[in-house]
C-alpha cells in the first residue's frame, strides 16, 4: 500500500461523503413537505424536555447519588485513557497486549486511525 493509494482511497471517500451529503438533505428537503413529520418533531421535543425535567427531579432527590455518578463517570474516563496510553506504549514495544475479566473474557486492543482537516490553510467545503 502507497501513499499514492492512500490519497486516492481518501478523494474517494471525499467524493462518497459529498454525495451522501447531498442525498440526505434532499430527503431533509423533502420532509418538509410532510405534516405529520413536523407534528412529530414537535412531540418528540416536548416528551424530551418531560423526560429530562423527571430526571433532573429524580437526581435532586438523591443529591449523594447522582454525585457519585457523575464522579464515576470521570473516574472511569481517566482510568479508560490511561489504559489506552498504557496499551499503546506496550504496542509500540512490540508486547502482547490482552486483557481478561473475571469472567475469562479476553479483550484485546482497537487501534483507530482517522484524519483530521489541519485547520491552519484549510478550504471551507461546501
Amino acid at each position: 500500500m502507497s501513499l499514492a493509494r492512500l490519497q486516492e482511497l481518501h478523494n474517494e471517500l471525499r467524493e462518497m461523503k459529498e454525495e451522501r451529503k447531498k442525498l440526505k438533505q434532499v430527503l431533509k428537503d423533502e420532509l418538509t413537505h410532510q405534516p405529520r413529520h413536523a407534528e412529530l418533531v414537535e412531540e418528540i421535543l416536548v416528551l424530551k424536555t418531560e423526560k429530562a425535567q423527571i430526571e433532573g427531579h429524580v437526581r435532586e432527590a438523591a443529591p449523594k447519588d447522582a454525585q457519585r455518578i457523575d464522579d464515576l463517570d470521570e473516574e472511569i474516563k481517566a482510568s479508560e485513557e490511561l489504559m489506552s496510553d498504557m496499551a499503546l506504549s506496550l504496542i509500540m514495544k512490540n508486547a502482547s497486549v490482552e486483557l481478561k475479566d473475571k469472567y475469562e473474557n479476553t479483550y484485546l486492543p482497537l487501534i483507530k486511525v482517522a484524519f483530521k482537516k489541519e485547520e491552519q490553510g484549510a478550504k471551507k467545503e461546501d
